[in-house]
Order: structure tokens, then sequence, then C-alpha cells
């Protein structure tokens, strides 16, 4: 045993089924999710000559994103079930079955709100509010993930989270900067083209991409390393 692991005492390595609930939570949140927020977030006004299967390119791309979270989170919840068989009564766990709960709501507010004419509605606000309060829980419940003994994971990886967080963070204030300065431009007359600086945009939603995506890899390795 190294001394990564020294602190969790003599314990018997997590099972495969504790292992994919972690890595497909890791993938689905950090990764996914992430990306799924940013795109719905700053890119109403990029890509606006493309759509795909009738509908704007970021709509399309939200959409596949949050189906692959909403997917790997189930999934994961499905293996810790029949892992555990039943749920435990700690805080992991209560933050776990709330995220999922919120989680299967997520995709019904959203549906409906796409029939929306109005550019605010309760749905909306609803739908933004519960994402963002699923999102805050689920990378919280992945600390106390690795607190847990029975995951005898590294304490190496609160430093590799905290590192895919910070990118999350830093990238929404680069899209805000970005943001502002197209609002002090003024709009773009041409409904047809993209807003200004959004080349710069799509810059930064490709380097939020490669990074989140090496973190990501660098959690899933830390949830199956012995």
């Amino acid at each position: 045993m190294d001394e990564d692991h020294a602190d969790h005492g003599d314990h018997v390595d997590p099972s495969v089924l504790k292992r994919l609930h972690g890595t497909f939570m890791v993938i689905a949140w950090l990764f996914f999710n992430s990306l799924g927020t940013t795109v719905a977030r700053y890119f109403k006004k990029t890509w606006t000559n493309r759509q795909y299967f009738g509908m704007p390119l970021w709509i399309f791309y939200h959409r596949i994103y949050m189906v692959a979270c909403w997917t790997l989170t189930t999934a994961s919840i499905i293996c810790i079930i029949v892992d555990l068989e039943t749920i435990k009564g700690h805080a992991h766990a209560v933050v776990g079955l709330t995220t999922f709960v919120l989680v299967f709501i997520q995709p019904i507010l959203g549906l409906a709100n796409s029939s929306q004419q109005r550019p605010v509605s309760i749905l909306r606000i609803l739908h933004v509010l519960i994402g963002h309060t699923a999102y805050i829980l689920a990378v919280t419940n992945m600390f106390l993930g690795v607190g847990l003994k029975e995951a005898n994971i590294s304490s190496i990886m609160y430093g590799m989270l905290g590192g895919a967080l910070a990118i999350h963070v830093l990238a929404h204030v680069v899209f805000n900067v970005l943001e502002y300065l197209t609002v002090r431009k003024g709009p773009e007359l041409d409904v047809n083209k993209d807003a200004s600086f959004s080349r710069w945009r799509k810059t930064t939603l490709m380097v939020q991409m490669i990074t989140l995506y090496a973190f990501t890899i660098a959690n899933v390795v830390f949830v199956w390393r012995a």
C-alpha cells in the first residue's frame, strides 16, 4: 500500500460496480454537464446560420451533452444500488439521490420550455436553477465520495476534482468577459451572422473541452487506481 492510501487503512478494494459508479459520475458531470451548460448559456448567437435536425446548433449540442449526462448518471445510480443492494443514510447517498431526482426532472422541464415563445418563463427559470443546483450537488458529492473509506481513493483526487472545477469556473469568467464586450460593441444587424467575438467563444470552448477532457481522464484514473 502506498502513502496516498495510508490514511484509508487496510480496506478491500472497491468493487467494479463502485468504480463504474464513480467513473460514470465523473464523466457525466465534469465533462458533459459542464459543456452542456456552456453552449446553452453562451452560444445562442453563435452558429446562427447552421442547424441540425431542424434545431439551432447550440440546442443540438446542449441536448447531446445533457442526454449523455442523464444517461451516465442513471447508469451510475443503478450500479451503486445493485452493488450495495440498499441505500445507506450517509451524506454521500443523500446528496446523490437528491441530485438524481433533479436530473430526472430536468429533461421534462427542458422539453416543456422549448415550446415556450416568451424569452423568459417560469419553466425556463426553473430549468436553469435546477440545472445549476444539480451541478453544485454532483460536484460536492464527488468530494464527499473521495472521503469515503470504502471508496479507497487517493486524497490526490481532491486536487484533480478541484482542477476540473477551476477550469469550469475560469471558462465561465472568460465567456462573461466576451459577452460583456459583445454587448458593449452592440448587436449584430445581420440576424444570420454570428454575434461579435464568436470566434473567441469557439476557441474558448475548444480549450475548455480539451482541458476538461484531460482532468476527467485523470480523475477516472484515480477512481480505478488500487
